[in-house]
């Protein structure tokens, strides 16, 4: 039962981070944006941080990097709603989502996160933050953007193989299919649909998918785009999901700084950044290196977390799930760490 989970929970865990160029590198790389927290009572908590980026120059904003993980409990996305609502402005992540309805289109439709989140007892984070707000901007793609460069040819591919660059009409193809495991219309999204209604009705299940995730989600370096150990379509799946829409952030932010240089009326003290976790290691490096910006305090949040042994996990079952975990990182090329 335990290697099932961590297929399912891997497969999982690539589709929670997707729905998440080179860079000039900074003096020190990013810290960790996602931890794991031991408590005193047994229980093991994903916490998730809330990063503050110091301006090297007068008048520009702070940037608080809010991270945020889909999946949570009540209380945590409380706190981040009470952080995000005291923010001047909060330039938030969502494909198409520039007209606030995203929430609303998916009524009466099935969807793979919200699914697990019931699963697994937790809230899904467009569920639980309220972002009608008008400081919420949405800073993102729109989905024929990232069509249109999904038909980009690959430059790698085509520099090696001499080919023509002339952009294929079916190139766009994996983010279709993307969308189609998120609803759960794929043969692969039918089975992740059958896997959450065996989690749902197991307690111990639910605890080893928790775990899972957990270790998985602490245990990253780097972001999804770094993952040598992938199929090189799925690697450049997730370069452009992270990296292009991080593009597009920093450009929009590069906007405000400049209206704010131009113009009193147009400054803001602070500006949030409400991105997927798995996109800020990428984003602090690149604010770091093309804007000047200097790593501040943080604040750590508690997303979720699990007590293994009041749930009926053994030490040896909680060994093996981790070992598992970093095994797979490491092939994937996420950790570096020796066995």
């Amino acid at each position: 039962m335990l290697r099932a989970a961590f297929i399912a929970s891997s497969l999982i865990f690539l589709a929670l981070l997707s729905s998440s160029c080179a860079t000039r590198p900074s003096p020190t790389p990013p810290q960790p944006i996602l931890r794991i927290h031991e408590h005193t009572n047994g229980s093991v908590a994903l916490q998730v941080a809330i990063r503050d980026l110091l301006p090297s120059r007068r008048h520009h904003p702070v940037i608080r990097l809010v991270g945020v993980t889909h999946l949570g409990t009540t209380d945590y996305y409380q706190a981040l709603q009470q952080r995000l609502d005291a923010q001047p402005l909060v330039l938030f992540e969502g494909v198409g989502a520039a007209d606030k309805q995203f929430v609303s289109k998916r009524d009466n439709q099935y969807a793979l996160q919200p699914a697990l989140a019931r699963a697994l007892g937790l809230r899904f984070q467009l569920d639980a933050i309220d972002y009608s707000s008008p400081q919420f901007i949405n800073s993102d793609l729109s989905v024929e953007e990232l069509s249109r460069i999904f038909a980009r040819p690959d430059p790698a591919t085509s520099s090696e193989s001499g080919a023509d660059p002339t952009p294929d009409a079916g190139s766009d193809a994996p983010i279709g299919e993307l969308f189609s495991l998120m609803d759960g219309s794929s043969w692969t999204g039918v089975f992740m649909r059958f896997g959450i209604a065996f989690i749902s009705a197991s307690p111990k299940l639910q605890a080893t998918v928790r775990l899972v995730l957990i270790e998985t989600l602490g245990s990253l370096e780097g972001d999804l785009g770094d993952a040598t150990g992938l199929p090189p379509d799925l690697r450049r799946l997730m370069e452009i999901l992270i990296r292009e829409r991080n593009s597009a952030v920093l450009q929009d932010l590069t906007q405000l700084i400049e209206r704010g240089r131009k113009s009193r009326r147009e400054r803001v003290p602070s500006v949030a950044i409400f991105y997927g976790a798995g996109h800020l290691s990428d984003l602090e490096r690149r604010i770091r290196a093309e804007l000047g910006y200097v790593p501040g305090p943080d604040e750590w949040l508690t997303a979720f977390d699990v007590n293994p042994r009041k749930s009926g996990l053994g030490d040896t079952e909680v060994a093996v799930a981790r070992r598992m975990v970093r095994d797979q990182l490491r092939s994937l090329g996420m950790r570096k760490d020796p066995k």
